[in-house]
C-alpha cells in the first residue's frame, strides 16, 4: 500500500548499509561481520576533529582492543587482541551527519556544550570512505571506486548552552543555489559581506555561542537538475492537500476565536446571537431587533439601545455606543446584553454610573437557619432576596437607610446592621465603617470595597450590649455553626509593655473564620484595654508579631487550642518591621553601640527615613540613652554585618530596594546609622563604596579598614590622593611615594589577613596607567577591597614556598595506595593516605531498666562518699603531722642556748 511505498522511498533516501567488522589479531584470521543499517553518522569531537571530513575519517578508523579491553574469542574462549571498525557498504542519497556537541562533565556534574570550531565542508567525496575503515585499503578493493561527491544543502544550528537554547536551520535552494535562514515563522536570505563566508557561524568560534549541530549532504548525482521538480509530484500533491486542510482548520479556528456568543434579554425572551468581534454594536442591535420582532422599526435604531446585563443580579450597566466594534467594547467570549426600546419621542431613563446592584437578605429568627444552610452552597435559593441599586459613593449611613427602605424597616441609626458572610469569614460593615471614620476616611460602599451583586445580610437589633453595640443573632449562630477554637493568651498590666506570666492566662472561644482584628475585639474587654491598637499579638514571646489583621484565624493556621502571646504597644502594620539601629563613626574607634529599636515601613524612601531617624534622635529622646548624644547632623544608612557596617542604602530608593538585590525585612533586623560630615545623595549609578587596607611590609602590620566613596568612572589618578591621605593618617612618621605604591584586590567573601597580604603579587603603580579606571586596572568593584603598600620598604616575611612531593607506585608504611597518573610512569604529586592508628572499639548499647538505673546511681553515690571520706581522712592526718612538727620546733627553740 501507500505506507509501504513511503517506507521504501524513505529507506532509499535516508538509510545506508554498513558492516560492523571485528577481526582477531591472534593470527588465526578470524573475522566476524554483522550487517547493519544507519540513518546518520554521529561524530565525537576532540582536538583532532577540525573538519567534518576528518571527523568522518576518525569515526570509521579502526579501534584496537588490547590490554584490559581485550576481546573474548568465540572459538578459543580466550581473551585476545582484536581490531574493530565500521565499513560503509552503501551510502544513502541524503547523508545525515550529527556533531556530538553535548556531553556530561563529571567534574561539574552537569551537561556542557562543546563549542569547538569544526569546519563545515560544503562538499565531501564519500568514495574515499566506501568499503574502508579509516582510509586503509579494504581487501575487497572497494577503495578504487569512482569519485562520489556529496554536497551540503541543510544545516541545523544551535544557539545557546547545554541547559537551554534555540534551534533554527540554514537551507540551500536547489534552484538559485543561495542559502536561506529558516527561523520559526521567519524565512530570509542568509546574508554575508563580500569576501566573507556565509556559513561562518556554522563552523563555531571555539567560544560559547552558535554553531552547527546537524548537517545534511546530498549525492550530487541524484540532485535535481535544472527544470526538474525538486519535490516529486506525488509528494507535492499530498503536501498541497494537507496545506488545504490545515488552512481550512486554521480559518475555522480563527473564526471560533473571534466569535462572541451573546445572550440578549428582551421581553422575557433570551435571543442567542453569535457574531464576529469585528462587527459593530449597531449590527448586533439590528439583528436583535429583527429576531426579537420588536415594535421599533428594524431599519432604525433611534428608539432602541443595548446595555451590558448581569442576569443573576438583574443589573444593567451603561448604554453601549452603536458605532464601536465588539472588540473595542472588550466583549468577553460569553456576554449578556439587555435590549431596551422606547416610544417615539419618549426620553430614556437616566443611568447613574455610580449605582451598583446590592442583593439584600433580611436576617430574622425564622430565616437565620436557612441563611446558614445556604452558605455551604454559595446560593440564595429559598431566601427572600431584594435587589436594589445604590450609589456606591453615598455615605455608609445613607446606604443603610436605602437598604432599610427597600426591606420596609423603620430606619434608625445603629438599629440596622449590614453584614457580609460566607464560609470563610463574617464581616460587620457597620464596625468597618466606624474604623474608617476614626482614621479620617469617609465610609461608603466604594471605600469599603463592596462588590456589585454581593449578598448583604441585614439584621435589625432588638438588644444592645456593652457600649451600645447591638447583639447580632446571625453572628452568634454563625460562630456556633462554623468551627470554633479556643484561644488562650496571657494578661498584660496597664503599666508595662511586656506580657504577663504565662501561668496567669485567659481564654476566649471564637470562630476560626474570625479575622485577627475581630479576635482582638473579643480579647480587648478581657485585657481591660480601651482600643485594639493598644496591644499586639505573637505566636510566642520571641516570634514575629501578626501584621495582617485582615486574615482569618484559619488562614493563620490557628489550631483548635491555640496559645498566643500578648504585648502592649502599637501593632505593626503590613510591611512594617521592628528594626534595631546602631551608631557608627568611621573617624573614631569603629565600635557600633546600640541606639534604639523602632518600627519601620520597608517601602519607605531611604532619604525620608533618615530625616525621620534624625527627628527621632533630636525630639523623641534628646538626652536619654539612644538620643542624639553623638551630635548627629548628617547620616548614611548601612547594613549591619559581623565585621562592621556593610553596604550603603541608596538614598533615592525605597528601603527594601536600596541595595543591589531586593531585601525582605523581618522583626529584629539591624541597620547602622553612620555619621558623616556633610549631606550626600548616595546612588549606586554614580557612587560606589570601596574598602581600603594599608599593609606595611617591613613590619607586617595591616591597618584598620577605611572607606572611600568613588564613582564607576573613577580613575587611579583620582584614588591616589585618597590613599596617600589614608597612609598619613595611619602612620605620620612614614611617607609613601606615589611611584612606589603597590596595589592589589582583596578578598570579597572573607576578612583579609596579614598572611594573605604577604602572599599577594602587587601591581606597581609605575606599571599602571593613571587614566585607567579602578575596576579596569585592579578589578575592584563596588563594595570590594583595595589593598596598598609601599614597595620601596623592606620585606619582613616571605611567602611560603609551595612544594609538590612526588611518590612512586608501591606500598609504604602508613599508606594504603599511591596511584600514578597515566603517562607519568607512575610518578604523581597526589598521595592518598590512611591512618595506621587502630580504630576505637565499639561500645555496646546498654538499655537500662528503672531498677538498674537507680542501683547504678546509688552505687556511684557510695563511691563518691567513700572518696570524699578518704580525702577528709588524709587532710586530718596531714594536719596532725603539721601540728606535731610545730610542737617539736617549739621544744627545740626552748632548749637552745640564748645568745
Amino acid at each position: 500500500g501507500g505506507g509501504d511505498g513511503f517506507a521504501k522511498r524513505n529507506n532509499a533516501l535516508y538509510m545506508g548499509t554498513a558492516v560492523d567488522r571485528l577481526m582477531s589479531l591472534a593470527g588465526d584470521g578470524f573475522v566476524r561481520n554483522i550487517d547493519s543499517k544507519f540513518d546518520q553518522l554521529q561524530l565525537a569531537l576532540d582536538e583532532e576533529v577540525t573538519s567534518v571530513e576528518k571527523g568522518i575519517a576518525k569515526f570509521l578508523a579502526p579501534e584496537r582492543l588490547t590490554e584490559g579491553n581485550q576481546w573474548r574469542h568465540p572459538v578459543t574462549k580466550q581473551k585476545v587482541d582484536a581490531e574493530k571498525r565500521m565499513v560503509l557498504k552503501e551510502i544513502p542519497t541524503v547523508l545525515t551527519v550529527a556533531l556530538s556537541r553535548f556531553k556530561m562533565d563529571y567534574q561539574l556534574m552537569a551537561r556542557v556544550k562543546i563549542n569547538q570550531k569544526v569546519t563545515v565542508d560544503e562538499t565531501i567525496d564519500m568514495s574515499q570512505f566506501l568499503g574502508k575503515g579509516g582510509g586503509e585499503e579494504d581487501e575487497e578493493g572497494a577503495g578504487k571506486a569512482a569519485p562520489r561527491p556529496y554536497d551540503l544543502f541543510a544545516i541545523m544550528m544551535h544557539s545557546g548552552t547545554a541547559r537551554g537554547g534555540h534551534y533554527y536551520s540554514y537551507i540551500k535552494s536547489f534552484k538559485d543555489g543561495k542559502w536561506y535562514v529558516f527561523n520559526d515563522a521567519v524565512v530570509r536570505p542568509l546574508e554575508a559581506k563580500e569576501g566573507e563566508d556565509p556559513l561562518e557561524l556554522a563552523h563555531g568560534n571555539g567560544k560559547a555561542g552558535t554553531s552547527a549541530y546537524m548537517l545534511m549532504y546530498m549525492d550530487r548525482a541524484k540532485c535535481p537538475k535544472d527544470g526538474e521538480d525538486v519535490i516529486p509530484k506525488g509528494v507535492l500533491k499530498v503536501v498541497e492537500e494537507e496545506d488545504k486542510e490545515w488552512e481550512s482548520e486554521r480559518a475555522e479556528y480563527e473564526r471560533q476565536r473571534r466569535l462572541v456568543c451573546m445572550t440578549v434579554y428582551f421581553n422575557n425572551k433570551e435571543i442567542r446571537i453569535d457574531m464576529d468581534k469585528g462587527v459593530t454594536v449597531g449590527d448586533v442591535l439590528l439583528k436583535a431587533l429583527g429576531e426579537g420582532k420588536a415594535k421599533a422599526a428594524a431599519e432604525t435604531t433611534a428608539n432602541a439601545r443595548l446595555r451590558r446585563y448581569e442576569p443573576q443580579m438583574g443589573w444593567a450597566q451603561g448604554e453601549l455606543d452603536p458605532s464601536k466594534t465588539l472588540e473595542d467594547c472588550k466583549f468577553a467570549r460569553n456576554t449578556s446584553l439587555i435590549l431596551e426600546t422606547r416610544e417615539e419621542g419618549a426620553e430614556w431613563p437616566k443611568i447613574d454610573p455610580n449605582a451598583i446592584p446590592i442583593r439584600l437578605v433580611l436576617a430574622t429568627e425564622e430565616s437565620i437557619p436557612k441563611i446558614l444552610e445556604t452558605l455551604q452552597f454559595s446560593d440564595t435559593k429559598g431566601l427572600d432576596v431584594a435587589t436594589v441599586m445604590i450609589d456606591k459613593t453615598l455615605p455608609f449611613e445613607k446606604a443603610v437607610e436605602e437598604a432599610a427602605k427597600v426591606l420596609k424597616l423603620e430606619y434608625k441609626e445603629g438599629k440596622q446592621t449590614l453584614m457580609l458572610i460566607d464560609t470563610q469569614k463574617a464581616e460587620i460593615l457597620n464596625a468597618a465603617a466606624k474604623g474608617l471614620k476614626e482614621r479620617g476616611t469617609e465610609p461608603s460602599l466604594y471605600t469599603m470595597n463592596v462588590s456589585p451583586g454581593v449578598v448583604v445580610y441585614v439584621e435589625e437589633a432588638t438588644e444592645f450590649g456593652e457600649g451600645g453595640a447591638p447583639k447580632l443573632r446571625l453572628i452568634e449562630e454563625y460562630d456556633k455553626t462554623v468551627g470554633q477554637i479556643n484561644v488562650e493568651f496571657n494578661l498584660v498590666s496597664a503599666d508595662t509593655k511586656k506580657g504577663g506570666d504565662d501561668d496567669d492566662n485567659a481564654h476566649v472561644i471564637v470562630s476560626k473564620n474570625k479575622t485577627l482584628k475581630q479576635l482582638k475585639e473579643v480579647m480587648r474587654p478581657v485585657l481591660g484595654l480601651e482600643h485594639v491598637d493598644d496591644f499586639r499579638l505573637k505566636r510566642n514571646r520571641n516570634a514575629e508579631q501578626f501584621k495582617d489583621e485582615a486574615k482569618t484565624l484559619e488562614q493563620l493556621n490557628f489550631m483548635s487550642n491555640q496559645y498566643i502571646y500578648v504585648e502592649r504597644g502599637r501593632p505593626l502594620r503590613k510591611g512594617e518591621s521592628n528594626i534595631r539601629f546602631y551608631y557608627y563613626d568611621a573617624e573614631e574607634d569603629g565600635k557600633m553601640p546600640f541606639l534604639f529599636q523602632i518600627p519601620v515601613l520597608e517601602t519607605r524612601k531611604v532619604s525620608d527615613l533618615m530625616k525621620e531617624l534624625l527627628r527621632y534622635l533630636n525630639d523623641a529622646k534628646p538626652n536619654g540613652k539612644g538620643g542624639n548624644r553623638y551630635g548627629l547632623e548628617h547620616m548614611r544608612l548601612r547594613e549591619k554585618k559581623k565585621g562592621g557596617p556593610g553596604a550603603i542604602f541608596q538614598s533615592t530608593c525605597k528601603l527594601n530596594r536600596g541595595l543591589k538585590t531586593f531585601r525582605k525585612f523581618r522583626d529584629g533586623d539591624s541597620l547602622v546609622i553612620q555619621k558623616i560630615a556633610k549631606p550626600e545623595v548616595f546612588d549606586k549609578a554614580k557612587n560606589h563604596i570601596v574598602f581600603v587596607l594599608q599593609f606595611e611590609r617591613d613590619t607586617d602590620v595591616l591597618h584598620k579598614r577605611k572607606e572611600i566613596i568613588v564613582s564607576r568612572m573613577t580613575t587611579l589618578k583620582d584614588v591616589i590622593p585618597m590613599l596617600i591621605d589614608i597612609a598619613k593618617e595611619n602612620n605620620e612618621s612614614k611617607t609613601v611615594d606615589v611611584a612606589n605604591l603597590g596595589l592589589q584586590k582583596g578578598k570579597l567573601t572573607s576578612a583579609t589577613t596579614v598572611s594573605d597580604c604577604v602572599e599577594l603579587k602587587w601591581k606597581a603603580m609605575s606599571e599602571l596607567k593613571e587614566t585607567d579606571r579602578l575596576q579596569t586596572a585592579i578589578g575592584v568593584r563596588s563594595e570590594g577591597t583595595l589593598i596598598f603598600c609601599d614597595l620601596s620598604s623592606s620585606v619582613k616575611s616571605q611567602p611560603p614556598e609551595k612544594k609538590t612531593t612526588g611518590t612512586r607506585r608501591g606500598k609504604s608504611p602508613g599508606s594504603r595506595f599511591k596511584r600514578g597518573s597515566k603517562g607519568t610512569g607512575g610518578f604523581t604529586g597526589v598521595e592518598v593516605r590512611t591512618s595506621s592508628r587502630p580504630s576505637r572499639p565499639e561500645r555496646a548499647l546498654k538499655i537500662w531498666t528503672n531498677e538498674e538505673k537507680q542501683a547504678e546511681i546509688a552505687k556511684k553515690a557510695q563511691l563518691d562518699a567513700a572518696k570524699k571520706a578518704e580525702a577528709e581522712k588524709g587532710k586530718g592526718a596531714e594536719a596532725g603531722q603539721q601540728k606535731e612538727a610545730g610542737a617539736e620546733k617549739a621544744k627545740d627553740a626552748e632548749q637552745a642556748p640564748s645568745s
